[in-house]
């Protein structure tokens, strides 16, 4: 199993990403690997609703899956939010933390690259890959604990509140 701390400082070869395609649904991310020095492909998937599954793991082909459709592979997709950081360090790894009265659950990972981020949440078993913000359904109810150095380096500013939020 890999940790948060194992990502810290790696830098990213290549996505590659698998997606399920049901009759006319719009696909839906399965899995999502990302090739990272040192390292080899880390496999992101879903636990249920915890943080995503880290695991060293090749990725498969795409395979047929009869009535309930057929799974696709893509390498480097355009326009997937983390293509563009290939080539990129990764300089923080916060968890992504959903808060509900008294309850505070893990659901996902915030990935800091040198030029931008990611969130890649498991939610509700559907894994979700945002670009550097919170999907709006959930803006709000999250909150991140950091882990490893903040983007701009050791004593630069954490990280800032929702616009609109009344906090910094």
């Amino acid at each position: 199993m890999i940790t948060t701390e194992d990502l810290l400082g790696r830098h990213l070869a290549q996505v590659t990403t698998s997606w399920h395609h049901h009759r006319e649904d719009e696909p839906s991310l399965l899995h999502m690997w990302l090739r990272l020095d040192g390292l080899g492909p880390v496999r992101f998937h879903t636990a249920g609703g915890d943080l995503p599954l880290m695991e060293i793991d090749e990725p498969h082909g795409p395979y047929d899956m009869d009535e309930y459709g057929r799974v696709t592979v893509e390498h480097d997709l355009p326009g997937f939010p983390l293509t563009g950081y290939a080539g990129e360090r990764i300089v923080s790894v916060r968890e992504v933390r959903q808060s509900y009265r008294h309850l505070d659950i893990p659901v996902g990972l915030a990935l800091r690259f040198e030029s931008g981020g990611v969130s890649v949440l498991d939610l509700g078993d559907d894994l979700v890959v945002t670009p550097d913000r919170r999907p709006d359904p959930v803006e709000g109810l999250i909150e991140g604990r950091f882990h490893g150095v903040p983007a701009g380096g050791p004593g630069s500013p954490g990280p800032t509140a929702p616009a609109g939020s009344g906090s910094s």
